[in-house]
């Protein structure tokens, strides 16, 4: 009979290995694992991900006491960090501005790559640290309920992709400079920014590497940012009132629409089209009800744009209700579309078998696309 060894196989792996499955965790949990034995009581303090998260601390002094002596007493003080997150909740009040810049500083002389400042559960704001503008070695970088005040310079060479949430700013000027001091940003996501004034759209000069964009409650401004992206995502977007430039790049485009009185403003959902003339893949959805929906004043256009005619291969109709309207638009879109390869119709109640029996025998501009519900 074979014998089973009870040998801890977790523990014979090599340092590296135990400290990258180490990174995947809380570093407050982390740390528990130098009880284990003496093999792991030295491995939680070189692992290159760090993760504060104050959540699970009794009060704010055990927290903020635990950040600095696991950061300057027991952390080997020549290991890198490549990744460092500072997330705080509701209760936690007691750290200084000073400190959070001696603790970002630590992060910095270390070589962070990803960096996640998260103050969104703090009763207070935290004004943008200055010493984050000169990161250099960052390449991804999360704020989230962030004051962002004057600052002379940024210098963020290496980011590449950068996640704003609830950030106050004084004035869109700041957020213009902080943007162009990413020279190879690639990915911006853009939830929620609140500011008093607008910059002049005509002054502006397009991020130049950007590649995919994401935002949540358009912006004019942004837009005209972010116009050379080739993906772009836009949550409760205000068709009826953003103003767009052409998005020469611009490939794939999925949104959400939030116009809470559409009117018949609402045939922008096809007359925004030639602000994208190399689109491929659109995908919408319809965020109104059944009696408000952004299809029910939609009208046939005069012209069919570029992109329907000739480059786009894939659509979705997301919460489909199967009105005489929205009929009209996947009606529309099916018989321009002359190189579409797939149509997508999901419903968000069970449109009857009638419904999608006369779409499925639509003429089509395209013979080779593929219908699905």
């Amino acid at each position: 009979m074979e014998l089973v060894s009870n040998a801890d196989i977790i523990s014979d792996l090599p340092d590296s290995i135990l400290c990258h499955i180490l990174s995947f965790l809380p570093t407050k949990l982390a740390a528990t694992t130098s009880v284990l034995s003496k093999r792991w009581k030295s491995v939680w303090i070189s692992v290159l991900a760090i993760n504060f998260e104050d959540e699970t601390f009794k009060d704010s002094n055990s927290f903020r006491k635990f950040v600095f002596s696991a950061l300057f007493s027991l952390r080997d003080q020549k290991a890198s960090i490549h990744s460092f997150t500072l997330k705080f909740g509701q209760s936690f009040r007691c750290f200084k501005q000073y400190e959070f810049n001696q603790i970002l500083k630590y992060a910095m002389e270390r070589g962070v790559e990803n960096l996640n400042f998260d103050m969104s559960g703090k009763n207070r704001l935290i004004t943008l640290p200055p010493r984050i503008l000169s990161f250099k070695t960052l390449q991804v970088l999360k704020l989230s309920h962030i004051r962002m005040r004057d600052y002379d310079h940024v210098d963020l060479p290496h980011l590449k992709t950068l996640y704003l949430d609830r950030i106050y700013i004084i004035s869109l000027d700041y957020l213009v400079k902080f943007l162009f001091g990413c020279p190879i940003l690639e990915d911006l996501h853009k939830k929620k920014i609140l500011y008093p004034s607008l910059v002049p759209v005509e002054n502006l000069n397009a991020l130049p590497n950007l590649v995919k964009v994401s935002i949540c409650h358009d912006m004019d401004t942004l837009m005209t940012l972010v116009c050379k992206a080739k993906i772009m995502h836009v949550e409760k977007m205000s068709i009826s009132r953003t103003r767009l430039t052409v998005f020469h790049n611009l490939t794939h485009m999925e949104l959400s629409v939030h116009d809470k009185f559409c009117n018949k403003r609402c045939t922008r959902l096809l007359g925004i089209l030639p602000h994208f003339p190399k689109l491929e893949h659109y995908i919408i959805q319809d965020c109104g009800n059944a009696e408000n929906s952004c299809y029910n004043c939609w009208k046939h256009p005069i012209t069919v744009p570029e992109c329907i005619s000739s480059r786009l291969k894939t659509c979705c109709i997301r919460g489909y209700r199967g009105t005489r309207h929205q009929f009209k638009f996947a009606k529309y879109i099916m018989q321009n579309a002359n190189v579409l390869e797939t149509m997508a119709i999901k419903s968000m109640c069970r449109v009857n078998f009638q419904k999608l029996l006369e779409l499925s025998s639509i003429t089509r501009g395209s013979t080779s696309f593929k219908l699905f519900d």
